[in-house]
């Protein structure tokens, strides 16, 4: 799917920015990157099914009713998300609001069709 490109690259980029991050740092940002990982398909069977969307700061939100088991799968990825957020976020000297809208864009521009976008002005609309 074309989100999980977009994501990827804009968080491993930011990732590998620095070489010289200390061990925890390093150790916390594989854990985070193997977990958002193993959530891909699931993440993307979730935002087709048209129950969540992409909003316009780089996380999830719910669109429809949500199992117990998709509402912890939405909470765990923005979870996720934001802890990547803010380890970008310092890297670059930026806020995480910025680092997640900087995400949103780039989802909005290459989304795969019928996943549910906010634009920056917050009006949600489905991806042609």
């Amino acid at each position: 799917m074309k989100t999980l490109s977009i994501f990827l690259s804009l968080a491993l980029a930011g990732l590998f920015l620095s070489a010289t991050a200390a061990n925890a740092q390093a150790d916390g940002e594989g854990a985070i990157k193997k977990s958002l990982l193993e959530r891909v398909d699931a993440i993307d069977k979730l935002k087709l099914s048209r129950k969540v969307g992409e909003n316009n700061v780089g996380l999830l939100e719910q669109k429809a009713a949500l199992s117990p088991e998709e509402a912890k799968l939405m909470n765990e990825e923005n979870k996720d998300r934001r802890a990547l957020y803010t380890i970008l976020a310092k890297r670059l000297n930026v806020t995480m609001t910025v680092v997640g809208q900087g995400r949103a864009e780039e989802v909005r521009k290459k989304s795969a069709s019928g996943v549910w976008l906010q634009d920056r002005t917050g009006s949600w609309y489905e991806q042609k």
